[in-house]
């Protein structure tokens, strides 16, 4: 019974964790977008970036990412005002900053395990 439950507490963990890579793909693809995108296209764009990452940070209760979070998304919004290899750079900077910050969810919650 208690074998049972806790690999069903790993599959849940295990969803959870796919479902947040699913999400870092679909944010990595937006924030390159963003990179190339300009005005009002690039504004939107970059809202629904912060709120995705917002989502995200507020699914890792469990670490404190508040500073990281306002870092990135601080980030994205001067993505939208940059242009040519300086937007490539920061887009590239972005997404290794939000990947680092699901790895270091990911590794909180497999030492919950």
């Amino acid at each position: 019974m208690v074998q049972m439950e806790s690999e069903s507490k790993g599959i849940e963990t295990g969803k959870k964790s796919s479902g947040i890579q699913e999400r870092l793909g679909k944010l990595g693809n937006d924030i390159d977008l963003l990179a190339k995108k300009t005005g009002d296209e690039a504004s939107k764009l970059a809202k629904s970036i912060n709120a995705e990452i917002k989502s995200l940070s507020e699914e890792m209760k469990s670490i404190d990412v508040k500073d990281e979070v306002k870092s990135i998304t601080g980030r994205v919004d001067k993505l939208i005002d940059t242009t040519g290899e300086s937007a490539k750079k920061l887009a590239s900077d972005i997404k290794t900053d939000v990947k680092k910050l699901v790895d270091r969810f990911e590794s909180s919650i497999s030492k919950k395990k």
